[in-house]
């Protein structure tokens, strides 16, 4: 069949407005299903795109087969002893068996399986037209969308986001016709809502872009985001620049179907307010996009998104400014009350905020980081002066009771920063209010200073050591206290700032300035070993973002748990050693020879062996392993001393140079000898030499990778 003998299919499933954050998911969704469910039926396809605004779900499939591939399925059936008689003749078993899958019992033949002989039958189904099939696909796509919260509007009780208007279904100029949510398919949609409720007819599916377009809906939503920039760059030209803010960007490209920016202005008084208040002010009312001026300075413009083109833009110019001058106003008032009540006096009010009712206040919360932050300043030397760490300790949640925050809470920290800089605190305490919530997301930004690093430290670690011993962690993909962000942050922290520190030890005193209801709750037992399983859980998916793969990262994890968060700053060097040594030898066959010692040392405890960690010389009868056991001990010497000196690439020639000696010891001396004293020693030689690993590296987890 070629190209031109294949079609396109156009799926538009036209809604009431969507809430923007389901529309990513919602589109990966049906990417994911067409591609299953078009496999499922044999039907070919070149290419399949998926489209999204906020009123249509689009899915257009390229080039597709006129008919799904023929079918060949072999059906097992009955075994031979049900399916034939004593003589040889096929029983009742045997017939229906034929009779349900469409077949003769002389089209049966014999197969044998692992467990014994059984009847089987070769099913074989024609390809069904590619027409017939999209009836059956294109409704099962919608029925198989799911949505956090789902809605029923008419009678046969169907679920969707919103509700269903219409549906396009094309296969080329062919409607494919079926009824869902009581709307039937066709080959008509509507236009921009706004501005224009005539039906649009699609004749064919490579042409609905364009129809789309012509009639002012960009259904691309990459195309229709490139076009919220444009058309913003546009307006402000002569201006200055707009302020960088890709989240409002990327929600707003769900909220229109077709972008225009309308340039506003708000009255100059207001410029007297944080920029990050006025930002916070126009994104929150109006969805609306800061402006800079040609000197990089903030501003009394900023720019709309209007829905649509750009007629009428002096009314959406009039609405957007009356709104957001109203904004800035309670703004200024909540600003200005909260500078004369000042910072000091919302402490207090802390008492009176739970952080979790089984846990306590906030105000209870900063007690315990002070005395954490006090610990770790301590424990890691930091040489944090403590009357300036008390201090921002103090104010670093004060902001949580101010005005501002209260209207706008993704303020927290930031205006605690502005307030106090405001009121005449020190850089250092004012940054670290802001600075003591990062990093904010997995890779941001980490403190600047030491008082924010130990406020930040100490703050997510008491988060973390109370959830986990009131039994709350992390499961699937839930994590409604953002324990998993806290960790990742606490971890790159201690990687970053405090990389030879045992931090595992101070973490465990920490546990002792909970309160006692925590401490005493069924479920704090095992909450310190549960929360370093977790720490090395965030970890390794740190260490495999950086590139390495899952099997190196394993191999150089599990030999350093044992030494609970002791020297994080040693795994990447380590790393980078083994990536350099897997070039230079063969790692397979290292990982094979230790997995070997492994197996017998575990053999000999399973046996109650009683393995010594001294190795008697008297007992080396043979010479191959007094020669064995000198050059063990050297290696052993000079593990140690390269560790030390953390010279890793020089440990892993070590491991090269002692494998062709561990090769030589397996080939010429026998570990189960006779004499039971020696057979010990010999398996206590191979303890020996485990542990000289056993904390920088676990073999076994190489057996399985040769990259």
């Amino acid at each position: 069949m070629t190209k031109k003998d294949k079609k396109n299919a156009l799926l538009e499933i036209g809604t009431e407005e969507i809430p923007f954050s389901y529309i990513g998911p919602a589109l990966k969704q049906i990417e994911n299903f067409a591609s299953k469910i078009f496999s499922t039926y044999g039907l070919k396809y070149g290419t399949l795109k998926t489209y999204a605004t906020p009123r249509r779900f689009v899915l257009i499939v390229e080039n597709i087969a006129e008919k799904s591939d023929d079918r060949i399925k072999e059906l097992l059936g009955p075994s031979l002893k049900v399916a034939q008689d004593a003589q040889g003749k096929y029983t009742q078993a045997a017939e229906c068996f034929a009779l349900k899958n469409g077949g003769t019992l002389e089209e049966l033949v014999i197969k044998t399986t692992e467990k014994g002989k059984y009847l089987s039958f070769i099913k074989k189904t024609k390809g069904e037209k590619t027409e017939e099939l999209l009836s059956t696909i294109f409704p099962e796509i919608i029925k198989n969308m799911s949505f956090p919260k789902t809605m029923m509007w008419e009678e046969s009780g169907f679920r969707f986001a919103r509700p269903i208007r219409n549906i396009i279904a094309l296969y080329g100029k062919k409607i494919i016709k079926f009824r869902i949510a009581d709307v039937d398919s066709s080959n008509w949609t509507i236009g921009l809502h706004t501005c224009d409720n005539s039906k649009i007819k699609i004749d064919l599916p490579e042409n609905y872009l364009l129809k789309m377009k012509n009639k002012s809906v960009i259904v691309d939503q990459k195309e229709r985001r490139e076009e919220v920039k444009k058309s913003m760059e546009c307006v402000v030209e002569n201006i200055g620049i707009v302020v960088p803010n890709e989240e409002l960007v990327d929600e707003i490209n769900y909220l229109v179907e077709y972008p225009s920016a309308v340039l506003c202005t708000f009255d100059k008084k207001y410029l007297a307010l944080p920029a990050e208040v006025l930002t916070v002010c126009m994104k929150k009312s109006q969805k609306c996009f800061a402006v800079n001026d040609k000197n990089g300075k903030f501003s009394n413009y900023f720019i709309g998104i209007k829905n649509g083109a750009s007629q009428y833009q002096e009314i959406a110019k009039e609405g957007y400014e009356k709104v957001v001058a109203a904004r800035l106003a309670d703004a200024e008032f909540f600003y200005h009350n909260d500078l004369k009540k000042g910072l000091i006096t919302n402490i207090e009010k802390l008492k009176g905020i739970i952080f979790h009712k089984e846990i306590g206040t906030v105000y209870e919360k900063v007690e315990r980081v002070k005395q954490i932050a006090e610990l770790f300043n301590k424990e890691f030397n930091m040489q944090v002066d403590g009357i300036t760490l008390e201090k921002a300790i103090m104010f670093s949640k004060a902001d949580l009771v101010s005005e501002m925050v209260f209207e706008y809470p993704e303020l927290q920290g930031i205006m605690g920063k502005i307030y106090a800089l405001k009121l005449g605190e020190s850089l250092d305490i004012a940054l670290s209010v802001e600075q003591h919530y990062w990093p904010l997301s997995a890779s941001g930004h980490l403190p600047s200073n030491k008082v924010a690093f130990l406020i930040s430290l100490s703050d997510k670690i008491d988060t973390l050591a109370a959830n986990f011993s009131i039994g709350i962690e992390p499961s699937g993909s839930a994590d409604p206290y953002g324990l998993r962000r806290a960790g990742i942050g606490f971890v790159r922290m201690v990687m970053e700032n405090l990389p030879d520190q045992d931090v595992g030890v101070a973490i465990e005193k920490v546990f002792e300035f909970l309160p006692e209801s925590v401490k005493n709750n069924s479920k704090s037992k095992n909450a310190y070993e549960r929360l370093l399983n977790f720490f090395w859980q965030r970890i390794e998916n740190l260490l495999e973002t950086e590139g390495y793969n899952s099997y190196e990262v394993k191999a150089v994890t599990n030999a350093s748990r044992v030494n609970k968060l002791k020297a994080l700053g040693t795994l990447q060097p380590k790393l980078n050693a083994l990536r350099n040594a897997k070039q230079k030898g063969d790692f397979l066959s290292i990982a094979a020879v230790f997995k070997r010692i492994s197996n017998i040392i575990n053999q000999a405890q399973k046996q109650n062996i009683n393995i010594s960690q001294v190795i008697n010389e008297d007992l080396l009868t043979d010479s191959t392993e007094k020669t064995f056991y000198t050059i063990v001990k050297k290696v052993k010497i000079e593990v140690e001393n390269c560790v030390s000196k953390r010279e890793y690439i020089k440990v892993f020639d070590k491991v090269l140079e002692l494998k062709l000696a561990i090769d030589n010891f397996f080939e010429k001396v026998m570990i189960m000898a006779e004499d039971e004293a020696v057979k010990i020693n010999r398996i206590s030689l191979l303890n020996y030499i485990k542990n000289i690993f056993a904390e920088f590296i676990d073999f076994s987890a190489l057996q399985y990778t040769q990259s």
